[in-house]
């Protein structure tokens, strides 16, 4: 089974028609080879990049057990078919994936934790170097692609691609209205055919109800936990053996799969310790099962009385330690804003949408984007070098985006802050969220930029 790296290298080679050291597709001998992208949504936090790493890494494993078998066709194994490539890519057109490493670095922590690094070997390094791995380097960007006008997919994503070519396949991961920023929604529509979603948002009406799969369930702490929960159901999930002849242990790729996905399961439920819809049961049976592949091994003991006997060696809480796995990440993420300018803070974990003309001032539509921070505004300013310099850089993020609301989700104590700046034509807009948030939460919100000293200082009264 392959290796979490071994495994990344290969898709990359799928897109970019080369490897050093592998064939040139993820699979052997077939004529005709069709790609299905596995992506998550814009945020491209580390739940969407799991999620679709993880979804595709069996479903290529199953592509390639049915190709190997000649899938009950007749066909022998030498013969070439048509068999489908699932193909995990971040989505992300501006970030390369040399770039991950500062811009997300708890995606690198995660990496290494899932190779088996030790966690406080990694927490004993400096913050700006805890997510550098080579690993990183072989996960696949929109914007790797957008760089090498010979990648397969390289049309799919170009701003001038081809609108008369055939429609590229997609499963959607943590999101269920397809989103890719740079792309209006009528370009999308005609180059994307979603064939299958797994999420735990709210339905948004977008994916066919004849998607396969087609998971759409809320109240789920992370997406993750329902491909996990799908892999397993549909008996993709493998049990580790070691192979007969050898006694060598042949599941080490798929325990780097297993701590791989409890990365963003820990992350998203604060490690099943958030309450409501933030931590389910199924997140808690995902990270049991999960656990329990990361700490068991099974050898097979090969004698003549005893053929094919399993011995299973569980292991100790020295090799496994949740709250260490848990708090590594969780610090990477936390001060991973650290290392980014303004602009690249606020476009971190950054989301856009429009408002409808009727609820627009004037019969207008309005942008409103939102970026979802884990410091408070006053980290925010600090970092800024001044409150001036803060609402400059605000300014340049919104305009550059065309936005007439921007949103900031900020941290404030063991809560969350809401802070909106808008111009004058979203006033209704902005009315309509005041109304709704005095009422739902029975707070007052400040309307002038000139309180904003106050509430760097003091929070909401």
């Amino acid at each position: 089974m392959s290796t979490l790296s071994w495994y990344l290298a290969r898709v990359r080679s799928v897109v970019f028609r080369h490897s050093p050291a592998s064939p040139s597709s993820l699979n052997g001998n077939v004529a005709n080879q069709r790609t299905t992208l596995v992506m998550g949504n814009p945020s491209a936090d580390l739940d969407s990049l799991i999620s679709a790493v993880v979804l595709s890494y069996f479903y290529n494993m199953r592509t390639e057990t049915q190709h190997k078998s000649g899938s009950g066709s007749g066909r022998t194994t030498d013969a070439p078919r048509t068999i489908s490539k699932y193909i995990p890519i971040l989505n992300l057109p501006t970030i390369r994936s040399s770039d991950l490493w500062r811009l997300r670095p708890e995606f690198g922590v995660a990496m290494r934790l899932a190779l088996g690094e030790d966690a406080r070997t990694i927490r004993s390094q400096d913050a700006g170097e805890q997510g550098r791995t080579s690993v990183l380097e072989e996960v696949l960007t929109i914007a790797d692609v957008l760089d090498n006008q010979d990648s397969t997919l390289h049309g799919v994503f170009a701003q001038e691609g081809k609108e008369d070519s055939e429609k590229q396949d997609i499963i959607l991961v943590d999101h269920n209205a397809p989103s890719i920023p740079g792309l209006d929604e009528r370009t999308i529509e005609t180059r994307l055919n979603v064939v299958g979603c797994i999420d735990h948002h709210v339905d948004e009406g977008h994916v066919s109800a004849n998607a396969d799969p087609r998971i759409i369930t809320t109240g789920i702490g992370s997406c993750t936990s329902l491909v996990v929960k799908h892999v397993r159901e549909q008996g993709l999930w493998p049990t580790i053996t070691a192979s007969k002849t050898t006694g060598e242990d042949d599941g080490e790729g798929i325990r780097q799969i297993a701590r791989l996905a409890l990365a963003p399961v820990l992350i998203d439920t604060s490690n099943l310790r958030a309450t409501g819809d933030k931590c389910s049961d199924v997140d808690r049976e995902v990270v049991k099962f999960l656990e329990s592949v990361v700490t068991t091994r099974e050898t097979h003991i090969e004698t003549t009385e005893t053929a094919g006997t399993a011995k299973t060696e569980t292991g100790t809480e020295a090799q496994w330690n949740r709250d260490a796995f848990h708090q590594v990440i969780g610090v990477a993420k936390a001060n991973s804003l650290d290392l980014l300018s303004m602009q690249e803070v606020f476009d971190r974990d950054y989301k856009v949408w429009t408002e409808s003309a009727a609820s627009g001032q004037g019969g207008q539509s309005v942008n409103v984007g939102i970026s979802s921070l884990v410091k408070p505004l006053s980290w925010l300013v600090r970092h800024a070098g001044s409150i001036e310099k803060f609402l400059d850089e605000v300014d340049r993020f919104a305009q550059q985006r065309k936005l007439e609301v921007f949103a900031m989700l900020t941290r404030a104590g063991e809560g969350k802050e809401v802070v909106v700046l808008a111009d004058e034509s979203a006033r209704k807009v902005i009315g309509k969220f005041e109304e709704r948030f005095d009422a739902g939460f029975g707070r007052k919100t400040r309307k002038k930029k000139g309180e904003l000293e106050d509430l760097v200082d003091g929070g909401y009264e």
